[in-house]
């Protein structure tokens, strides 16, 4: 991949975060086993997070030579914080179900065979409330949320730049080949 190519992958996943993100209606992430990198993306744009207890999180893309870009970053620090988003990404460890919810990852955890029970009954709640309140609520919190001012081109486009460094070849050839990557910072 060059960064071009990166580019135009970052802005279709930012698309996909903001469609799950500024969807109208409540969302509810039903997490069974692994919820890494992407999934963990996707799953901090819902608005609620229900897991099971074997369940495990994080977000190793630096094994890879990669960044998070922007668009991808934007819900996981709204969700987590700038500690937690910073130790996801440093770090690249991945954790269990316990270590999620004490980070505010997820909303619930609870045993693994009753996971998607309880996913369809908070949706249930959900639904069984004013639609329109739901949404009401969904707005006054996003409005509510501290809001950094709008990144120029040169700050997006930054987020592509791993595509074109030597860092980014050697995690993937390592990761193809099962092997730990060794970066030089190139």
């Amino acid at each position: 991949a060059d960064i071009e190519q990166g580019r135009t992958y970052g802005a279709l996943v930012h698309d996909a975060m903001r469609s799950v993100a500024e969807c109208r209606h409540p969302t509810v992430a039903l997490i069974c086993g692994a919820c890494i990198g992407g999934g963990l993306e996707i799953a901090s744009q819902c608005d609620l997070r229900i897991c099971g207890q074997s369940s495990r999180f994080g977000i190793p893309i630096k094994n890879l030579g990669l960044t998070m870009a922007h668009g991808e970053l934007e819900g996981l620090l709204a969700l987590a914080g700038k500690a937690v988003t910073l130790e996801l990404l440093l770090e690249g460890r991945v954790f269990g179900a316990d270590d999620a919810l004490q980070k505010g990852l997820v909303t619930r955890v609870v045993a693994d065979d009753r996971v998607e029970e309880e996913a369809y009954a908070a949706a249930r709640r959900i639904a069984d409330g004013a639609p329109l309140v739901a949404r009401w609520h969904k707005d006054f919190v996003r409005r509510l949320e501290p809001q950094a001012p709008p990144l120029t081109e040169a700050e997006r486009n930054e987020g592509y730049a791993c595509f074109g460094s030597e860092d980014y070849r050697i995690g993937v050839e390592a990761f193809l080949a099962k092997r730990r990557p060794v970066f030089k910072g190139k």
